[in-house]
């Protein structure tokens, strides 16, 4: 009998952001009674990005509005990400495909949104 491996890489993709890339990965671990699935962000060479972006790694979306779920679509709200100066809300959006989703909000947006608990999105600022 197959087993689905208990850790995993879920939504994956390169953002960028002004003129910085960034790697948002969903790391998802699951068992029983137990499932863990942080987001961060690994921050890119322009050569790094190019070349993930040839091997088929898709362009992270960013957009002004927060994605609506609906019938066949989950989304998940992650947390907040400051990356380059600019403040995002980062959700996981899933149908057939697992994806991130950066919606850009103001500084006093991102403050709220933490003061009510959400999670910072860890950022990994020198590239590897």
């Amino acid at each position: 009998m197959a087993m689905n491996p208990p850790i995993f890489i879920g939504a994956n993709s390169i953002a960028r952001i002004g003129n910085r890339f960034f790697l948002i990965v969903e790391v998802e671990a699951k068992v029983p009674g137990v499932e863990v699935d942080p987001v961060f962000a690994v921050r890119l060479t322009r050569e790094q990005a190019r070349r993930l972006l040839n091997a088929g790694v898709m362009r992270t979306t960013i957009q002004n509005t927060r994605p609506q779920p609906r019938p066949g679509l989950d989304v998940e709200f992650k947390g907040v990400l400051f990356a380059n100066g600019r403040f995002f809300s980062v959700f996981d959006v899933e149908n057939s495909t697992d994806t991130s989703v950066l919606v850009r909000i103001n500084r006093a947006q991102a403050q709220r949104l933490l003061r009510n608990g959400a999670r910072r999105i860890k950022v990994i600022r020198r590239p590897f």
